[in-house]
């Protein structure tokens, strides 16, 4: 059983909802107005809101916001008798879990409820996993809040504490540093040392000293010993960035130390043994690399125990908000600037963009925007040209004389993805069509055009 909260002002709806979901079990409470519901929610928090669109002293927009500051679990889904797609939208954007006309039937009704609920418990569970990140892994510069990255999350606390090495893949520039300091973080060895290597960035000549030493003389150059990366991180962890650029005359050193602990520096003949945890990162595919002979396939077994893969800055867009305001704020600090906001242009324009350099790309726009910023938001004209223009999106789409029915609907799916900024699950809602069917229309449009030459009356 959960409670409910109904706000409508017309009493036969409030009255027809009460009767349909306490036939279900829930407890149902009722307002006329957003002012009586705010009161009883501080008296009885509601695990959902059904929220009229249109209410005598504010918006049910408005009311959401509200009740999301004083009681932030809270679930809503906004019912209208008459509502534009834009309102709609805008609705689903604030966070509003769904939108309904007041023609519904009950029945549909129980299965939006039912499913709003089961979100709202995901939530709860999620902001739990947040808190338990922020108390076990230090550093508090892991943001997010989307469903792809509070799994990222839940994953991390789960092999945080075990020893097994761990493989972690994604695009250049979504953070994979951070996922495996929150790892050592979260481990037994994080009093001990993370040595942190970047495999890219070492000549194939020296990559072997700086993993595992050298002894004096070993090679011009090596007047005394050195002790390497895995010595140094003996008892701790250390993190192999870019380990596809490994060479494989050192990738076999690397399997000896993974299989047996041990190794020799360079030049040396002493083995020595160290207990070190290894966390590998790479954004190449290793499996396409084993393919073509430029990666050890039993090496990618040892490294690939446990795989964690870091989804792209546009698979979790709910991100960006929280993410960009965090860096506004760093780097106001530290150019001594009064703190920042975004306008909603801007803000939108950063919603909208791919971000193919992903969260690096990111703080580099938002470093650029103070810079160049003269009032006391980020607007527009302060970013770079490329993002201002995805934000320049048509509200209408233009129907060519003859256009066929796929065109149109191909026309239909790709105008309102641009205007909710990418996000296939408004997308689907707006168009009123599942997330499955979205996803299949999609895949057949591949490489087709919006509309047909024909169609538009062009001649080939």
């Amino acid at each position: 059983m959960s409670e409910i909260l109904v706000v409508d002002d017309d009493a036969n709806t409030r009255e027809a909802l009460a009767v349909s979901l306490r036939k279900t079990g829930h407890q149902v409470y009722l307002a006329a107005t957003g002012t009586e519901a705010l009161e009883l929610v501080r008296q009885h928090p509601a695990a959902l809101a059904i929220i009229d669109l249109k209410l005598p002293d504010m918006e049910g927009t408005d009311l959401f916001e509200a009740l999301r500051i004083i009681s932030p679990y809270t679930i809503a889904i906004m019912i209208s008798a008459r509502a534009t797609v834009d309102e709609a939208i805008s609705a689903l954007k604030l966070g509003i879990y769904d939108f309904i006309t007041k023609d519904f039937r009950l029945q549909e009704l129980r299965k939006v409820v039912n499913k709003a609920l089961e979100t709202q418990q995901l939530l709860q569970e999620n902001q739990r996993l947040r808190q338990a990140l922020e108390e076990r892994l230090a550093g508090g510069r892991i943001l997010g809040r989307s469903p792809a990255f509070l799994k990222v999350i839940h994953q991390v606390l789960q092999i945080a504490p075990v020893r097994s090495t761990v493989l972690i893949t994604g695009e250049s520039g979504v953070g994979k540093e951070l996922i495996a300091e929150a790892i050592h973080n979260g481990s037994p060895r994080r009093e001990k040392p993370l040595v942190k290597v970047n495999c890219g960035a070492l000549p194939e000549g020296l990559i072997e000293s700086e993993l595992f030493g050298h002894e004096k003389g070993a090679f011009t150059g090596a007047h005394q010993q050195r002790k390497g990366r895995f010595e140094l991180a003996d008892t701790g962890t250390i993190f192999l960035d870019e380990v596809s650029e490994m060479p494989l005359n050192t990738q076999v050193k690397l399997l000896r130390v993974l299989q047996e602990g041990e190794f020799e520096r360079v030049g040396g003949s002493k083995t020595l043994k160290v207990d070190v945890r290894v966390v590998a990162a790479t954004n190449q595919n290793l499996e396409e690399m084993v393919a073509a002979g430029r990666f050890r396939k039993d090496l990618f077994y040892r490294l690939n125990v446990i795989h964690l893969e870091i989804p792209p800055l546009r698979a979790r867009r709910e991100d960006i908000p929280l993410l960009a305001q965090y860096f506004l704020d760093k780097f106001c600090l530290e150019n001594n600037r009064p703190p920042m906001g975004f306008t909603p242009e801007a803000m939108q324009a950063l919603k909208q963009y791919l971000w193919p350099g992903n969260v690096r790309e990111l703080e580099n726009v938002v470093e650029r925007a103070v810079a160049l910023c003269s009032g006391s938001s980020v607007g527009l004209d302060d970013l770079p040209e490329e993002l201002r223009q995805h934000s320049k999106v048509e509200d209408n789409i233009v129907i060519p004389v003859g256009a066929s029915l796929e065109e149109i609907e191909r026309l239909a799916i790709r105008q309102t993805l641009r205007k909710t900024g990418g996000d296939k699950e408004v997308t689907a809602r707006i168009l009123g069509i599942g997330l499955a069917t979205l996803y299949r229309r999609l895949k057949e449009m591949e490489g087709k055009d919006p509309v047909s030459p024909q169609a538009a009356g062009k001649e080939e």
